[in-house]
Order: C-alpha cells, then sequence, then structure tokens
C-alpha cells in the first residue's frame, strides 16, 4: 500500500515538472508581450505610426512555437518613447527554459579557467645547508637525524607542500556552453533586460553625461553591457563609456554567460542580435557536436592500429 501511493506520488511530481516547463516555455511570448506594452516602473510608450519591422517571422517560428517579439530602440534621443519599430525573435534563442546550473556552470569554469594559484614552499632539498648529518648516528643519546632541513626540525622543508604555480584550468563541454548561452539569453529577456537597438552608431554625442541620463530615464539599471557586431566600436560610444565604470562594451564574439550576469541589462545592437541566433541555432543543431570536445582530451600515448587480439 505504501509503495503504491509513493509510485502516485512521484508520478504526480514529475507531470508536474512537465507542466511548469510547458508553462513557462509557451508563456514567454505573453511575459514579452506584458513587458513590452506597460511596466510598473516605466511609463508607456507608444510606437510611432511609422514603425518598421526587422527580420523575418519565418526563420523564427517552429511548428510548436510562435516567433518572439522585441521592440527596436535608437540611441539618438533620451527619451524612453523612442521605439523604431519591432524584430522578431527566435524561441529556441531567447525563449529556453531557465537552466540555473548550467548558468551556474558556466560561471565557476569561467571563474577557474583563469585562477593560477602561486603558492610553493620548498622540500628538504631545496633548502639552504643541511647537508651532513647533525651528530653520529649512535652514542650520543639522542634521535637519529641525517640533515637538519627535514620536516621535522624548525626551518626545515615542508613535506607535501604546494608547489605552484598551480593552473585549474578545464574545458567545459561545447554542449554545456552553447545552452549556458541559450539560458542566460533567455532569462534576460524575460526579465525585461535585453534591449535591442538599431545600430550602436547612432549615439549622437561622445559625452559620458548624455549617456548617463539616456540609461536612467530608460531604466536600465546600474551596469549596462553594449553588444557590438564588429570589434571596432563607434568612436562616440567608445569614448562615452571610457570614464563610466558601469557601462561596458563587448564584441558579439566575445559574449559569454558571466558577464551577461555580471550587468543589468544587455542591449544588442540590430545585427549582433541577428549573428547570436544564428550562431547560437547552428550550434544546437549541429550533428558533431561530441566531436568538438575530442580536442581537449588527453590522447593515448600509444596508439594502437589493431585491437589486440585475445590469447
Amino acid at each position: 500500500m505504501a509503495s503504491n501511493v509513493i509510485g502516485r506520488l512521484a508520478r504526480l511530481s514529475l507531470s508536474s515538472v512537465r507542466t511548469d516547463r510547458n508553462v513557462f516555455r509557451y508563456s514567454t511570448t505573453a511575459v514579452s508581450e506584458t513587458s513590452l506594452e506597460s511596466s510598473a516602473s516605466e511609463p508607456v510608450s507608444v510606437p510611432p505610426e511609422d514603425a518598421s519591422v526587422f527580420g523575418d517571422v519565418d526563420s523564427c517560428t517552429l511548428l510548436y512555437q510562435d516567433a518572439l517579439e522585441s521592440w527596436v530602440e535608437t540611441l539618438k534621443v533620451k527619451e524612453i518613447a523612442s521605439k523604431v519599430g519591432t524584430t522578431y525573435l527566435h524561441p529556441d534563442v531567447f525563449g529556453a527554459f531557465p537552466r540555473t546550473d548550467l548558468l551556474h556552470w558556466n560561471c565557476y569554469w569561467q571563474k577557474m579557467y583563469r585562477r593560477i594559484d602561486w603558492g610553493s614552499a620548498k622540500c628538504t632539498f631545496e633548502m639552504k645547508g643541511g647537508g651532513r648529518k647533525p651528530w653520529p648516528q649512535k652514542g650520543m643519546g639522542k634521535a637519529r637525524h641525517g640533515s637538519i632541513r627535514s620536516p621535522l626540525w624548525h626551518k626545515g622543508g615542508k613535506a607535501l607542500g604546494p608547489r605552484g604555480p598551480t593552473s585549474y584550468y578545464f574545458m567545459l563541454p561545447y554542449t554545456k556552453r552553447v545552452h549556458g548561452l541559450q539560458a542566460a539569453l533567455s532569462c534576460k529577456f524575460a526579465q525585461n533586460d535585453l534591449r535591442i537597438v538599431d545600430s550602436l552608431d547612432s549615439l549622437p554625442t561622445d559625452d559620458p553625461k548624455f549617456l548617463e541620463d539616456l540609461c536612467e530615464q530608460r531604466y536600465w539599471g546600474p551596469s549596462v553591457l553594449f553588444v557590438h557586431e564588429d570589434e571596432l566600436a563607434p568612436r562616440n560610444l567608445t569614448m562615452a563609456c571610457d570614464s563610466v565604470g558601469h557601462l561596458n562594451i563587448m564584441p558579439v564574439f566575445g559574449l559569454n554567460v558571466y558577464s551577461m550576469l555580471k550587468h543589468e541589462t544587455v542591449v544588442l545592437s540590430l545585427k549582433s542580435c541577428e549573428m547570436i541566433q544564428e550562431r547560437i541555432i547552428y550550434a544546437l543543431r549541429r550533428s558533431d557536436a561530441h566531436l568538438v570536445d575530442s580536442k581537449y582530451k588527453v590522447r593515448p600515448i600509444i596508439e594502437r592500429t589493431e585491437q589486440p587480439r585475445p590469447l
């Protein structure tokens, strides 16, 4: 009787988990539409009559889910009513289930691969002195010793001490890195912390005060990350962010989970958004993903030409 009750509870809990995932997956569009229409802290912004639509809806529509939509803003003015149109987003990139475990693994990996432990301690043979035996083996009534730099002695060598520099580098699997970017972008979009602008070149001046007022009036939060499609960012944006510590610029090929979670708002240019969608969809659908990690694995020293035969 007890086993039957436990089995029913387990099946109910699994079905509720599946239901929650489906509800989140299919309610992402509704959340994004609600956040676009109004917000508790932001005034309602009405798009202009000549607002244009960017992107192709057919390329972002799936059989089981419609394409997501987002506003496209401009940096020409400070006001929040700066919408120039809308764009379509792929639901597999910006509407995925938020995997917090993958976000943790990506942040942990990014912290560990650049960590170097420089701690080092000298052993007995690296210490200066202690070459001769301190006293004879027998006849002195003392314990036998062979060197005054033994780990048993004061100012002796360290036994099993740190032998730096030590690297904590490891390579996270390819699929975990891709799904981590997918989860981070989806979380930012669901929380209305992902903004898309027509171009980062549209900033009219290099005055840092103008950019700070723009971020404040649009409620972009205390820290903003601008993602540009090229490694050479526009001059006005670079000069404006140079003296402001909480406004940073990053090329699209350097986008990572740790930087996105570190900043409150992520601002993508329209072209960089298309590049991100193209690369992540390719990575999700490629058939040779298991071969990407093969170059990071340790290969055997002896490469057998054929399998060993049984005796």
